[in-house]
């Protein structure tokens, strides 16, 4: 009995670990894609770096409650967090910046740097 207690406890740590380097993967990316994308300044650059991992344990935070909520219970509350995520990046982001940003969000943050999908459809 503490073996299994011993070995779940060791299997749950090894996944907020895991967890927990593959949320910094995506702020240290996400980061590093807006600020090439936007030319961030450094004070820019350090408080989106904030925002991101704010937002990043406020969704590990939802995803873990139990019982774990519907998918479309989720679904709402993600698009909640994101909303409030998008209110800090706007206090953070110049008028160009934020403008330009908004334009690409909408497509979702794995199209952040690259062509316009749009653009491209329209030429063929």
């Amino acid at each position: 009995m503490i073996c299994a207690l011993l070995v779940a406890t060791a299997g749950a740590q090894a996944q907020d670990k895991k967890t927990q380097s593959h949320d910094q993967a995506w702020v240290n990316y996400n980061t590093a894609a807006l600020n090439m994308e936007l030319g961030l300044n450094d004070e820019q650059r350090d408080k989106v770096k904030d925002i991101n991992e704010r937002f990043t344990k406020r969704h590990d935070a939802m995803e873990a409650v139990v019982p774990k909520p519907t998918a479309a219970e989720m679904s709402t509350k993600v698009v909640a967090l994101m909303d409030e995520r998008d209110a800090a990046l706007r206090k953070v982001l110049n008028d160009d910046q934020y403008a330009k940003w908004e334009k690409k969000r909408h497509k979702g943050t794995s199209d952040l740097i690259g062509t316009d999908k749009e653009e491209e459809m329209k030429k063929d």
